[in-house]
């Protein structure tokens, strides 16, 4: 049986970071990663722009070569390789390698197994021509299939961000876009007035929106597929692409002695440590604090995955005091010429979680209002209306919209008073901002004198 000093489980973001970390600190002990794909270390988010050929070769959005892993660092990675169990008391792993199963041992071990798409329970939802999208895999099908077949229509079910990336994909592929959302709008986790400006942008680019729609069964004649919706009514199409959600790709260490949250996220400390000594977890398979709330919560985010797998890397090579607090839930999507941004906390967050809120919006110019390429910003804050603290912000635009949430998630993380944040020293010059920026100018609204 093979041993390792390190054994990493999953080689994408946060895996390959924890392999990456602990080998810069220490150049001697031995790593081994194994991942069930046939690549690691690959950008996810950046697929739908893959698939809208932005991106002309997929191995670009893979960040650093296999090979490189192996040659340079000295880590070994072993993929199309499928943890089967895990033996905590024993310290080894039971894993199937092209079809015949094999034992590793480790001293110290880190779970990065990241999340797998949600299935949903309707009938035909692994019939041909239906795609998820969660991995490089995914992503090369669907190109591959758009390639081949020409399709002149597509069904998106689910409404979340994925979803609004690749109506704007389709759509500038000359594919018509039906998008299916089983809840009441597109976007649900953004505020009232952010969802109501992605569907006017949706509709100016012709996707056709069908929400309260839930899907009852997908069935196939030839080489059309029907979306039936429950209540009657149904939608042709060439091909389907399925996004509703992630659950934590868990499944081999349930029953275990791991603590896990009821549905399946490995409960992990600041330091990525789990319940089990020398058992680091870090990513979409695992828990992460949410700083206002100081409870742990599940939020999969490529952001969150490279942190926590940092952690865990430079924990597990001995650097006990290396941590990552938290998240706000800082969220950026581009929704064709619109870019649109959260974090923390809107009305219907801090209500669910027991916080008595006060908002306030503003519309106001990205650049100076005198110069020819001024364009209108939309922002809106979130504060406590205890505290004063700012919970939340969030930003809508055609430009200069999306990265000044960073100031509002910076300001949340430090727990910074409205009074304090309506007075920020931010930068001004007539190309870049005007004298008083958006954010500032909903902060002073939101004092309300």
């Amino acid at each position: 049986m093979k041993h390792y000093d390190l054994l990493v489980i999953g080689g994408v973001a946060a895996g390959m970071s924890a392999a990456s970390q602990a080998r810069r600190v220490d150049k001697n002990m031995s790593i081994g990663v194994f991942e069930k794909s046939e690549y690691v270390s690959y950008a996810a988010c950046g697929m739908p722009y893959f698939i809208g050929e932005h991106i002309d070769d997929y191995t670009k959005l893979i960040a650093i070569d296999k090979d490189d892993f192996i040659k340079k660092r000295g880590i070994d990675i072993v993929t199309l390789a499928e943890v089967e169990h895990v033996d905590f008391s024993l310290k080894k792993v039971i894993i199937n390698i092209g079809g015949s199963t094999s034992e590793y041992g480790y001293d110290k071990l880190v779970i990065a197994t990241g999340a797998r798409p949600f299935y949903p329970s309707f009938a035909g939802i692994d019939l041909p021509g239906v795609f998820m999208l969660r991995n490089l895999n995914d992503g090369l099908r669907i190109r591959e299939f758009i390639q081949k077949n020409f399709p002149r229509s597509g069904v998106i079910i689910g409404g979340g961000f994925i979803g609004l990336e690749m109506a704007e994909t389709l759509r500038e592929l000359g594919i018509s876009c039906t998008i299916v959302e089983r809840m009441d709008s597109v976007a649900m986790t953004m505020d009232p007035e952010i969802r109501e400006k992605i569907t006017l942008k949706l509709n100016e680019f012709d996707v056709d929106i069908r929400t309260g729609a839930d899907v009852e069964k997908i069935t196939a004649v030839e080489n059309r597929l029907t979306v039936a919706l429950k209540g009657g009514g149904g939608i042709e199409t060439d091909f389907i692409i399925a996004s509703v959600g992630v659950v934590p790709n868990t499944a081999f260490v349930k029953d275990t002695g791991l603590g896990m949250t009821d549905r399946g996220a490995i409960v992990i400390n600041e330091k990525s440590e789990t319940n089990i000594p020398g058992v680091y977890a870090a990513g979409d398979c695992a828990t992460v604090k949410h700083l206002i709330t100081g409870k742990d919560t599940y939020m999969p985010m490529g952001t969150t995955a490279n942190k926590q797998g940092r952690v865990a890397g430079l924990q597990a090579a001995g650097v006990s005091d290396e941590v990552f607090r938290g998240i706000v839930g800082t969220q950026l999507v581009k929704v064709f010429d619109l870019e649109v941004a959260k974090t923390g906390f809107n009305e219907h967050d801090a209500e669910q979680a027991g916080i008595p809120v006060e908002s306030a919006s503003a519309t106001w110019h990205d650049i100076a209002g005198y110069c020819p390429a001024a364009e209108n910003i939309f922002v809106k804050l979130f504060i406590n209306k205890d505290t004063r603290e700012l919970i939340g912000g969030q930003t809508l635009g055609r430009q200069n919209a999306a990265q000044r949430i960073n100031v509002v998630a910076a300001a949340i993380t430090s727990r910074m008073k409205l009074e304090d944040f309506a007075y920020l020293d931010l930068g001004y010059a007539p190309p870049f901002a005007p004298v008083w920026d958006a954010l500032l100018v909903a902060a002073q609204k939101l004092i309300r004198r």
